[in-house]
């Protein structure tokens, strides 16, 4: 079903195009779409944050501040403020030293010795050893702790046996053999190794605030961390602000004394405050504002590709979606070229796969029905329907859940249009992004608006979603050839030729259609001119650390 143009708005919010200039002007009659005109405090949005505090938004409340427990991008960014790995990133988003001051690697790729730096110190003082980094990638890996990204371990010797609960967490491959020396044991070469190192969950964690507090820990004033930042405060659905961390081996090197992190379920809510001067990084914004933002503001506007993957998770355990020909019927149907142009960020490339386009060298495998007319794919789903099962009088119905925001409403509704020309019916299921994800999580949902933004750029970290027992794979599927084929192209040192066998690995699962590729995300910022040292690299990481405003 094609998408019908979406209205464009004459103004952002009716503001006036001389505002750009930051030249008092009588406000323009709002736009049709709603959002508040005049916008007056926007005569001083152009005015930077005293005392060095910079002002940031994410995507919704986090669900947690634990590194080796919080999911989704609401928390990450602010974690990155309060943890660091061994390795980290830099302003352009490339690995850099983090905690280690050096590494070297084994010749056949399967040791990582890191040495950390001297005078290594908790936010609270206390000395931050080697131990602690055992101690954390053994917490990681104990399936209590239930991380989400623990398959960022999966490398590591023993990793896999122990998360299945087949030998305990001290089995894992890393060693501590004196107060500043680490040694990583690998299962088979991992290129992306230091990256997934750099990620929040594989921070240190404190063991002695963590063992007499519980969850507790993460609150301020328990909290300990050992990033450029420290926990301050945290107001529920308000914010959640650092101050600087003066034990930070790089203190010296952060300009910012004050970071405030303020959460939000409401793109447009959000916009205003940004348009108002009270944020000065804004992480997304309405898609439909892109328009009115690159003509009045476009020096704001921050759009490029990124290593991000929006997907509809489809549960296999369970009827319907334990049929592949259902799976495949729901796939062919969507008009991908017509969602991103109507209701994503325009530039989005749509998703017939799983890796996106911001990864190069790799040959980007597609489905057969890909390259089809949309007459004939939809014949074809009604025919696999039929052959299912499913028709006129036993038509396929199943819920869909998507989060709050408008845009993914939007999505949810424009896809169970396109579902309904080959007789299916979605039930549209609002939750918040915490519920969400822990519907995700335990696998209580039939199908699941969903996205994954990767930590590395290696094609591995989007094929995981679908390998058996990773703790990434929420869909339930499970296929040993599939499963064989990833850890035989894994087990390459050659990286063209692993590449190719990734390859081959992502042919095979996409007949399977386990998941719903539908569009790969772009990052979407808007930043102050006041902002200093953002960056637009592919991971959509510019740490508080790297960034200054204007005094």
């Amino acid at each position: 079903m094609a998408l019908q143009p979406r209205p464009r708005c004459d103004r952002l919010g009716g503001k006036p195009r001389a505002l750009r200039a930051r030249r008092p002007r009588a406000p323009a009659r709002a736009a049709s779409h709603g959002l508040v005109a005049g916008f007056l405090a926007l005569l001083v949005a152009g005015a930077a944050t005293a005392g060095g505090t910079l002002n940031r938004s994410s995507a919704a409340e986090p669900n947690s501040l634990d590194p080796h427990i919080a999911t989704g991008g609401t928390a990450s960014y602010i974690l990155y403020d309060l943890f660091m790995g061994l390795t980290s990133f830099d302003a352009d988003g490339r690995v850099i030293p983090g905690a280690a001051e050096s590494w070297s690697v084994s010749a056949d790729g399967l040791a990582y010795t890191f040495t950390l730096r001297p005078g290594l110190q908790w936010s609270d003082g206390s000395t931050l050893t080697s131990e602690d980094f055992l101690y954390s990638a053994r917490r990681v890996v104990t399936p209590a702790t239930a991380s989400r990204f623990a398959s960022f371990f999966y490398p590591v010797k023993n990793a896999r046996h122990i998360l299945r609960g087949e030998l305990p967490p001290d089995a894992l491959g890393v060693e501590a053999p004196d107060a500043r020396t680490l040694i990583y044991r690998l299962e088979s070469p991992a290129p992306y190794f230091l990256q997934n190192l750099a990620s929040n969950v594989a921070s240190p964690v404190p063991r002695k605030q963590i063992e007499a507090l519980g969850r507790q820990w993460t609150r301020p004033g328990n909290m300990v961390s050992n990033g450029p930042f420290m926990l301050a405060e945290w107001v529920p659905n308000d914010r959640v602000t650092l101050v600087r961390n003066p034990r930070f081996f790089d203190a010296a090197g952060v300009s910012l004394e004050r970071v405030n992190w303020y959460p939000s379920g409401n793109q447009a809510t959000s916009l205003k405050r940004y348009l108002a001067g009270e944020i000065d990084i804004l992480l997304n914004f309405p898609a439909e504002q892109l328009t009115a933002l690159r003509r009045d503001i476009p020096a704001e506007v921050r759009i490029w590709p990124g290593l991000l993957l929006g997907y509809v998770l489809l549960n296999n355990r369970r009827p319907p979606f334990d049929d592949q020909r259902v799976r495949l019927a729901l796939a062919m149907t969507l008009d991908r070229e017509g969602i991103v142009a109507k209701i994503v960020t325009p530039g989005s490339p749509p998703a017939y796969a799983m890796t996106p386009p911001a990864i190069g060298n790799y040959d980007h495998p597609k489905p057969a029905y890909a390259g089809q007319p949309m007459a004939e794919r939809i014949a074809e789903a009604r025919r696999l329907l039929a052959a299912a099962g499913y028709g006129p009088e036993r038509p396929l119905t199943f819920d869909l859940v998507y989060n709050t925001l408008e845009e993914n409403r939007r999505l949810a509704v424009a896809m169970a249009a396109m579902w309904q020309a080959v007789g299916v019916r979605a039930n549209l299921l609002n939750r918040d992004l915490i519920a969400l994800n822990k519907g995700a999580r335990t696998g209580d949902f039939d199908a699941l608006l969903y996205s994954w933004f990767a930590p590395n750029d290696d094609p591995y970290t989007f094929l995981g979603l679908l390998e058996t027992g990773n703790s990434s794979n929420y869909s339930g599927y499970g296929n040993p050839r599939y499963d064989a084929m990833l850890a035989a192209a894994n087990a390459l040192a050659d990286p063209a030729a692993r590449y190719a066998k990734l390859a081959e690995a992502e042919a095979m699962v996409l007949a399977e259609q386990p998941v719903v590729p539908v569009f790969f995300y772009v990052r979407r910022f808007l930043v102050k001119p006041h902002v200093s040292g953002f960056t637009e690299n592919p991971r959509g990481l510019n740490l508080s650390r790297w960034l200054d405003v204007g005094k």
